[in-house]
């Protein structure tokens, strides 16, 4: 079994403590990420950053610990597989990064609308000890988090990207994270990301249908390269 490793986007609250730790548990739960990160000895999931960014380092840090432990206890023939969404799609750029220092390969790097959003580190460019890459972003005429700007788009040979493919649908989306009908709402109704973002143009049911979309829409690659079996 390939070695995975995960990390999550943004979600849970300012502060990094139990009942955050239960509350992202809770939103995140069918997450594109965590799905793929189902737990396995070769597998490893970090939530996502707090509201400010706080956490995130450390996520890679350790996803970085763990390929270079399992690589140690399984060989260092298994492949090496990094997903993550939003401010996690940066840190699993990062961690493909810091294996380039080892000159450790990664097979196929899976980004879920990868942004960068943090001060301490640098997500532009994909490393070129990465085989293959598949990212999947939202299209700008959805007018989702039009103040997050994407990462993750640049590469060199041999690196194997063959485009960013846009989705009609929120960030929240992308993620396999898709609004939900607030009470006394309609699927309808357009949706309101809230301060500094405001009014989308997609509705709380184009959103979840348009998310699904995306999971079939990776679901080749991620077989191909070995994320998931089914």
């Amino acid at each position: 079994m390939p070695i995975i490793v995960g990390i999550d986007g943004t979600g849970g609250g300012a502060v990094p403590t139990a009942a955050r730790d239960r509350r992202y548990d809770e939103d995140f739960k069918n997450s594109f990420v965590k799905q793929i990160c189902k737990p396995a000895d070769n597998t490893k999931y970090f939530r996502g950053p707090v509201t400010f960014g706080g956490g995130l380092v450390d996520a890679i840090q350790g996803g970085y610990d763990f390929v270079i432990n399992r690589r140690n206890i399984v060989g260092d023939d298994m492949p090496v597989l990094l997903t993550g969404y939003s401010r996690g799609a940066a840190g699993a750029v990062c961690v493909a990064k810091k294996l380039a220092d080892r000159n450790i390969k990664v097979r196929a790097l899976m980004l879920f609308d990868c942004v960068d959003r943090h001060i301490a580190i640098d997500a532009s460019i994909i490393p070129r000890n990465v085989e293959y890459v598949c990212h999947v972003i939202r299209d700008p005429r959805s007018e989702s988090r039009e103040s997050f700007s994407n990462d993750g788009l640049k590469y060199y040979p041999p690196t194997n990207f063959p485009a960013a493919y846009m989705f009609l649908c929120t960030h929240g989306g992308m993620g396999g994270t898709p609004w939900k009908v607030p009470n006394g709402g309609k699927p309808s109704d357009f949706i309101d990301e809230g301060f500094p973002d405001g009014m989308t143009k997609i509705t709380y049911a184009e959103d979840e249908k348009v998310s699904k979309t995306v999971w079939n829409f990776v679901k080749p690659f991620l077989k191909t390269h070995g994320f998931i079996t089914d």
